[in-house]
């Protein structure tokens, strides 16, 4: 792991995105509402599109969730950067899923942005960059 900043602070902001990442995997994408700020921002992949508050963006996980079936879900090389009580974390991505019978797989890199408030992370902003190779 690459990291900046307080290292401390550094897992703590890692721990909390592996914790997101468990519970919508293991088919609790409903539960998310605790890890994101209420006023989050998902900017959909290739910037064509937003949802905005911790509703929306615990929709977005039950939305894909109840369209796929998740085989495989690997998250490699996190790199987290923290400046105070900013934290920007991001890592490679792998997925395996099935919709509608059809295998996929998806790889790319998620980024995140988390701010702390009284000794807590949450995501205030999320993105996916799909590897399009």
């Amino acid at each position: 792991m690459a990291s900046s900043g307080d290292p401390a602070a550094a897992m703590e902001a890692w721990s909390l995105v592996e914790r997101l990442n468990r519970t919508w995997v293991e088919g609790h994408a409903d539960r998310l509402g605790p890890f994101f700020d209420p006023d989050i921002v998902i900017v959909q992949p290739g910037f064509q599109g937003r949802s905005v508050g911790r509703g929306a963006a615990v929709q977005s996980y039950i939305d894909f969730c109840s369209q796929a079936k998740i085989l495989d879900f690997r998250e490699l090389e996190p790199d987290i950067d923290v400046n105070g009580d900013v934290a920007i974390v991001s890592y490679t991505f792998d997925i395996s899923y099935e919709v509608e019978g059809r295998r996929l797989r998806e790889q790319g890199r998620d980024l995140f942005v988390l701010r702390r408030e009284n000794r807590r992370w949450r995501a205030i902003w999320r993105t996916l960059l799909p590897d399009i190779s």
